[in-house]
């Protein structure tokens, strides 16, 4: 499927949220942005405030505060992560909240979650568009090669 305008602007609202980020304090982690959209609305925002706090998609559901909406997009700026650490995996919160479509901007340059986000949304049924706006939701983090715990 291909994203419209009104896709990139809502990416572009993502995009926003993830400037809100301030790269010292996310540091060794990047900055990232997320926007829930049911019936064409952001309903929720969320970014990643602080390195071991909760990433920008699980605080966008938590600002949701109830279960998303069977038609909610989720928009994010980059691939969410497949893999547990300290805050858990952000594709598992995603599943978990019945969000069956995602918008990606950037693939996670982290080798433990290149690409293996996509591949466990889209195995658990989530329809995952890539690439939109992906020059900017790279340029967010411009020298980010990824994590390496």
């Amino acid at each position: 499927m291909e994203a419209t305008d009104t896709d990139a602007a809502f990416m572009d609202a993502a995009i926003q949220e993830a400037k809100k980020g301030d790269p010292a304090l996310t540091s060794p982690n990047p900055r990232v942005g997320a926007v829930i959209v049911e019936s064409g609305r952001i309903v929720a925002r969320g970014y990643f405030e602080r390195d071991g706090e909760p990433h920008a998609e699980k605080r966008a559901l938590e600002n949701l505060g109830r279960r998303p909406q069977s038609n909610a997009v989720m928009y994010v700026t980059l691939e969410p992560c497949s893999t547990k650490g300290r805050t858990g995996a952000c594709t598992d919160a995603i599943i978990q909240a019945g969000i069956t479509k995602v918008f990606i901007g950037a693939t996670d340059p982290t080798p433990a979650h290149r690409g293996n986000g996509l591949k466990v949304l889209r195995e658990a049924g989530v329809d995952v568009v890539s690439g939109l706006r992906k020059q900017e939701c790279e340029a967010l983090n411009l020298g980010f090669l990824g994590r390496v715990s």
